[in-house]
């Protein structure tokens, strides 16, 4: 899929921003699927049971735009777009690429892009709670791909990680795909889905996927972290579980390591400080506990090692743009 130039990128800007809530993602679902073809009239979803359902069904609503909206755009969340059939032409900051059946597109939070020229285009989009998925890193890292594709933009501060992914995939790869994307489908139509169902079924899809990307391009497909760095993100997330105290000082001397000299090699490879990376995966993990209303936002932050629910309240506003009481009504209705 070559790059084509173009003298109009360095002008290309987001003309709005798309949220999960938008799409339907909330505490009981935090991962959907749903896709969108060709159509006239006015907007439609069609469900299951309609007549005009495609016969590639994932048990998801389909939506059938009068006119795809072909302006420049970017996510406050990642989104992983297949195409299914028909062609167009995607743009982002970096060029423009030619769409066929197969294509896979991997969009990070925050990036720009647009898709014209459409030519009967048929697409499926797979939409998560970032948050959600990263609960538990630990068991993430040995998963070739996964993180660098599909978490690492939330994660790290790193230019390269703000490149949109694009591969093909197989159509043994696309078949075992449909068979995770029906399953996530069906779940999100019950009454009561189960988020343990949700999220295996999720990360099946994105592990099949990541294998499609390391069989055509294994060598972008690592983080590029060297061992002490690996050995640092691990001890944060172990530190946070455990509900315990977190010492730059005492990490970087377990690691053989001054504190300047581990804080340089940290910042130079995540974009963040060794502490703010810490207070970052703190507010992640906030995110994840706030989506369930069993617990209290004032035993979130004592759980979290906040001195107070006015300081936990504090930092995640600085961290998100919210409060955690709008963070948990976005996302479950609740306050």
């Amino acid at each position: 899929m070559p790059i084509i130039e173009s003298a109009q990128i360095l002008e290309f800007v987001s003309h709005y921003t798309s949220t999960l809530d938008e799409v339907g993602v909330s505490a009981t679902r935090p991962v959907r699927v749903g896709s969108w073809i060709p159509g006239t009239g006015n907007f439609r979803s069609l469900l299951p049971n309609h007549p005009d359902y495609p016969g590639w069904h994932y048990g998801c609503p389909v939506y059938v735009p009068e006119l795809q909206d072909r302006r420049p755009h970017s996510h406050a969340h990642f989104e992983i777009s297949i195409v299914r059939a028909g062609r167009a032409i995607h743009r982002t900051a970096y060029g423009e690429e030619e769409l066929y059946p197969g294509t896979v597109i991997v969009l990070a939070p925050g990036m720009t892009h647009a898709i014209y020229g459409l030519e009967g285009l048929h697409q499926t989009n797979l939409y998560y709670l970032t948050e959600w998925l990263a609960d538990d890193l630990l068991a993430y890292w040995r998963e070739i791909g996964l993180v660098p594709l599909f978490l690492a933009a939330a994660l790290f501060r790193q230019p390269r990680q703000s490149l949109i992914s694009t591969f093909m995939l197989t159509e043994e790869e696309l078949n075992r795909l449909n068979q995770e994307f029906a399953d996530i489908g069906r779940e999100t139509a019950a009454q009561n889905p189960s988020l343990s169902f949700l999220r295996s079924a999720l990360l099946k899809s994105l592990i099949l996927l990541s294998r499609a990307y390391v069989r055509q391009r294994p060598a972008e497909v690592g983080l590029g972290f060297r061992e002490e760095i690996v050995a640092g993100l691990e001890h944060i997330e172990k530190t946070i579980l455990r509900c315990e105290p977190f010492s730059v000082g005492k990490l970087a001397e377990q690691l053989g390591l001054s504190a300047d000299h581990f804080s340089t090699i940290f910042r130079e490879s995540t974009g963040w400080s060794p502490m703010t990376y810490y207070q970052r995966r703190r507010i992640h993990h906030a995110c994840n506990y706030l989506i369930d209303l069993n617990r209290s936002i004032t035993e979130i932050a004592h759980y979290l090692g906040y001195c107070d629910s006015a300081h936990f309240t504090n930092m995640f506003k600085k961290a998100q743009g919210m409060t955690p009481i709008e963070y948990r009504h976005r996302y479950t209705g609740y306050r």
